[in-house]
C-alpha cells in the first residue's frame, strides 16, 4: 500500500527547514483556481548552512484547482493552518457512494473532516497551493508539455480526467478515460478511440496501458494513491496539472514517473486572472508556465515518452507555430470546430 503523498510532501518540506519563518502574504480564491502567495521561502535549512544565512527568503506563489462549493474566509490564515489543510483526509472516489449521481458524494472520512474544518475540498486545495508555493524554489523544472513528448509507438493511453485538447495530439491510439461523472461526447481524430470508465473500474481501464496521465486534481479530490497502485508496473505514469507542482521526490517514490506542473512567473498578473475566474490558457497568458520534471530513466521511447526537444528541434517547431503556447497547442477559444478548451487549471475538466 502506498502511503499518503500529500503528508509525505509536507514532511519533506519540514525536514529541509523550508517551512521555518514563512508567512502568508495573500490567498486568492477564484471560480476555477486558488492562488497562495508566501514570503520568506528559503531553499536551504536555516540552521547550519552559509547559504541559509545569506538567504533572506523569497516570495513565491502556488496554484491549485478550485473545487465547486461555497468560498471560505482566509483572513489571518497562517502557514501552519494551510499545511494542516494540505494533509486533510479525502475520500477515494472509487469507494464513494455518489448518492446524487453527479460525482459529488462524500465518504465517511471526508465527512468527518468536513465537520471539523468546513469545506474540506476547498481547504485541501488551499493547502496544496501552499505546498506548491513552498516547493517552487526547490524544483529544477524543464519548460514544456509531456503530452507533446508522447512516442508514436504508444498503443494504449489511460487518463484519469478528460484531457480534451490533448486528444488532438494523439494518433492511432486507444484512450481509456476514467471519470466520476458522465463526460458527454469527446471530439478526437478518427484514429483516436476513446472509451470511458468509472473509478471503480480503474484496474480494467489501465490494463496494458503504455502511458497513464493522472490529473493533478486528484490531490484535491482524493484517489491518487489507489490509481498509482493499479497502474501497470511497466507504464509511464504522468501526474499533470498546476495542482501537481509540489516537491517531486515523494511522488517519484510512490510510482509517478513525470510530474508536470506549473510555474507562476508573474504573480501579480496571475492573481488578477484568478480573481476574474481565469483558467487554462488564460492563466498561461497571464504568466503561468507549463513545466515538468522526470524521474531518472523515463525519457526513453520504450517507456512511451521521448526526451525533451533539442535546440534545433525547438527552432524548427517555432517556425511553424509562432502563435502557440508553451511550444505546443495553438490558442483558440474552441476546439475541433466547437468544443471549448478545458475549464480547469489541470488540463482536464475532471472532478476526480
Amino acid at each position: 500500500m502506498i502511503d499518503p503523498i500529500r503528508p509525505a510532501i509536507v514532511d519533506r518540506l519540514r525536514s529541509r527547514g523550508i517551512v521555518d519563518g514563512v508567512t502568508v502574504e495573500r490567498v486568492t480564491i477564484g471560480d476555477a483556481a486558488v492562488l497562495v502567495e508566501l514570503a520568506g521561502v528559503r531553499t536551504a535549512p536555516r540552521s547550519d548552512s552559509e547559504s541559509a544565512e545569506s538567504d533572506e527568503g523569497t516570495r513565491t506563489a502556488g496554484l491549485a484547482h478550485r473545487p465547486p462549493g461555497e468560498s471560505i474566509s482566509t483572513d489571518g490564515v497562517e502557514i501552519e493552518t494551510l499545511l494542516r489543510w494540505a494533509t486533510l483526509e479525502t475520500a477515494d472516489p472509487a469507494t464513494v457512494s455518489d448518492r446524487d449521481g453527479d460525482g459529488t458524494g462524500a465518504g465517511e472520512s471526508a465527512q468527518s473532516d468536513a465537520t471539523a474544518d468546513g469545506d474540506t475540498a476547498l481547504r485541501t486545495a488551499l493547502g496544496v497551493a501552499a505546498i506548491n508555493a513552498l516547493s517552487a524554489p526547490c524544483i529544477e523544472w524543464q519548460t514544456g508539455d509531456p503530452m507533446a513528448l508522447l512516442d508514436p509507438s504508444v498503443d494504449v493511453i489511460a487518463t484519469v480526467g478528460v484531457f480534451r485538447p490533448a486528444f488532438r495530439k494523439f494518433s492511432d491510439v486507444d484512450v481509456r478515460v476514467i471519470e466520476r461523472g458522465d463526460v458527454g461526447p469527446v471530439s478526437a481524430p478518427d484514429d483516436v478511440r476513446v472509451t470511458t470508465f468509472r473509478p471503480v473500474d480503474a484496474t480494467t481501464a489501465m490494463a496494458d496501458a503504455d502511458v497513464v496521465f493522472i490529473t493533478g486534481s486528484v490531490f484535491v479530490y482524493g484517489g491518487l494513491e489507489r490509481y498509482l497502485e493499479v497502474s501497470p508496473a511497466d507504464a509511464t505514469v504522468v501526474l499533470i496539472g498546476a495542482t501537481a507542482s509540489g516537491l517531486p521526490e515523494p511522488m517519484f517514490e510512490a510510482g509517478v514517473d513525470v510530474v508536470a506542473g506549473a510555474e507562476v512567473a508573474a504573480p501579480d498578473r496571475v492573481r488578477e486572472a484568478v480573481k476574474s475566474g481565469a483558467c487554462g490558457t488564460d492563466l498561461h497568458d497571464a504568466g503561468v508556465r507549463k513545466v515538468y520534471t522526470m524521474a531518472d530513466g523515463v525519457a526513453d521511447p520504450d517507456r512511451g515518452l521521448r526526451g525533451p526537444a533539442t535546440t534545433d528541434e525547438r527552432v524548427n517547431r517555432s517556425e511553424g507555430a509562432n502563435d502557440t503556447i508553451d511550444g505546443g497547442e495553438r490558442r483558440s477559444d474552441t476546439i475541433d470546430g466547437g468544443e471549448r478548451r478545458s475549464d480547469t487549471i489541470d488540463g482536464s475538466d475532471s472532478n476526480q
